[in-house]
Order: structure tokens, then C-alpha cells, then sequence
């Protein structure tokens, strides 16, 4: 709902901009309208799909099990794409997507330990959900804005307050059961959603048209390192083990690999 919000603002911004400056306006199209299908299937699986099955998977099997069935979604990301394309991934790609999920899975494997519980299959069933959801959004999301050219808040703004009306019903649901929420956590939260998550997700979903979903999907394996080490630096978590180290110098090695391999096929696609 927040980063909802924060696109929206994003968007009068833009446009007050635009109508002070009319000068400056450049010759890119106004994007087409999404379908009602579409704009049904992208917030169901993209906002609130995700947002939800990855909520229950956390909670009933912990956040590490989760973690773990998540970061296969590169593999699952790159068959699909290339199914959809009839196309053959490049053996050099393969191998350093699997290097990315190795390096991902080293770094949560350390914390398994006393994950397993009554709800943990549930909550692992869950996770798988929340990935194909993600992985459906991705390649969706893709495949519909194909064409486009230009700033993508228009785009992601209507998928974004479809998607939060079924999260807000469901958190009424849950203050109406008695749960308490306190201010601080919605100023939390809100600046979480405005602040952090609405630049994320621009970038995000700008990789998704210029590089392909299987891309931003092997990038996205760098957000749990990442957070782990930030932690560490802040003295709220322990610092990775060796383990952990390992798995996060492979991720990295492997994404280099990911990002050259990217950028030479964009460097030979005009020559083909």
C-alpha cells in the first residue's frame, strides 16, 4: 500500500513537471492501457500473490527454509524464458546461474537449523507458491510491456494499487481479530514502502524490459548477502560464517559472470 502510494506521488511529481516545462516533453508514446486480464493476473501474482504466500510460508516454516526455496526461482526463471522463446540458453549462462544459486544456497544453509516443525512442509509449499507467482509476474510483466519506452510509473502504479486492496483487506482482517499494530511500525513500514521499495522496484522492473526477467532474477540473489552483511556492520546479526562467505564470494563471482555475459550479448546483437 505504501509503495503504492510513494508511486503515486512519483507520478503527480512527474507529471506537474512536465506540464511546467512543455517544451521538454520527448516523442515517447503514451503507453497502451493494460487489459483487465492482464492488469488481474500482474497484481494477483506480482503484489499480492507473492506478498501473501511468502507471508504464510515465513510464518509457518521461519524466514530461512523460505530464503532457500526462493533463490531457485533464476533456474526456474531462465527455463521458462527460454522455452517461451524457443531458444537454447548459452552453456556459459547455465553454468553461472547455477553458480549464483549455489553460492545463494550456501549462504542460507548455515541457518537451517531448527527450522523443522509441524507447518514447515505447509510453509515450504507456501514458498514454492510465492516463487511461481514471482517467476509468472516476472515473465508476464516482460512479455506485456515488450514495446515500451519511457518512464515506467505509469506502468507499475496500477499494478501496484490493484495488487494492495487484497493486503489491506487482509490486514483489517487481522486488527479486527485482535492483533495489534503500533505507530511505530506503520511509520516504519511507510517509509520502507515510499522511501526504499518505490526506487527498488523502478530499478527492478527497468531491468526486467532491458535485460529479461531470467537477469533480474539472478541480480535479486544478491539482496540476502547483502542484507546479512549490512546487519553484521550494524551489530543486529552475527557475521557470516565461513560458509556463508564462501557462498557469498561465489554469488558474486557468478554474477560478474552473469553481467558480462549480458553485456556481450548486447554488444553482438547489432552485428547479428
Amino acid at each position: 500500500m505504501f509503495a503504492a502510494f510513494g508511486l503515486l506521488l512519483l507520478l503527480l511529481m512527474s507529471r506537474n513537471r512536465t506540464s511546467a516545462h512543455p517544451d521538454d516533453q520527448g516523442a515517447v508514446a503514451r503507453p497502451g492501457r493494460y487489459t483487465a486480464w492482464q492488469l488481474v493476473v500482474l497484481a494477483g501474482t506480482g503484489v499480492a500473490g507473492y506478498t501473501m504466500l511468502s507471508t504464510v510460508a515465513i510464518n509457518l516454516a521461519g524466514p530461512t527454509l523460505p530464503s532457500l526455496v526462493l533463490s531457485l526461482s533464476p533456474a526456474v526463471v531462465l527455463i521458462l524464458e527460454t522455452r517461451l522463446a524457443r531458444a537454447r540458453a548459452s552453456v556459459p549462462t547455465l553454468v553461472a546461474t547455477g553458480a549464483a544459486i549455489a553460492g545463494a544456497a550456501l549462504f542460507v544453509v548455515p541457518r537451517l537449523g531448527g527450522t523443522a516443525g509441524s507447518d514447515t512442509v505447509l510453509g515450504v509449499l507456501a514458498a514454492i507458491a510465492a516463487m511461481f507467482s514471482m517467476v509468472i509476474y516476472s515473465l508476464s510483466f516482460a512479455h506485456v510491456n515488450r514495446h515500451h519506452e519511457g518512464p515506467l510509473t505509469p506502468r507499475i502504479l496500477p499494478i501496484f494499487a490493484l495488487g494492495s486492496i487484497p493486503l489491506v483487506l487482509w490486514a483489517g482482517l487481522e486488527v479486527s481479530t485482535g492483533r495489534n499494530v503500533d505507530l511505530s511500525s506503520i511509520v516504519i513500514l511507510a517509509l520502507l514502502g515510499i522511501v526504499i521499495y518505490v526506487p527498488a522496484y523502478l530499478v527492478q522492473h527497468r531491468i526486467l524490459l532491458s535485460a529479461g526477467p531470467a537477469y533480474a532474477a539472478v541480480l535479486g540473489l544478491a539482496v540476502p548477502p547483502l542484507v546479512g552483511i549490512a546487519s553484521a556492520v550494524l551489530g543486529i546479526a552475527d557475521p557470516p560464517g565461513i560458509i556463508q562467505t564462501v557462498g557469498i564470494a561465489l554469488t558474486s563471482t557468478a554474477m560478474v559472470f552473469v553481467i558480462r555475459l549480458k553485456f556481450a550479448e548486447h554488444t553482438a546483437a547489432p552485428e547479428g
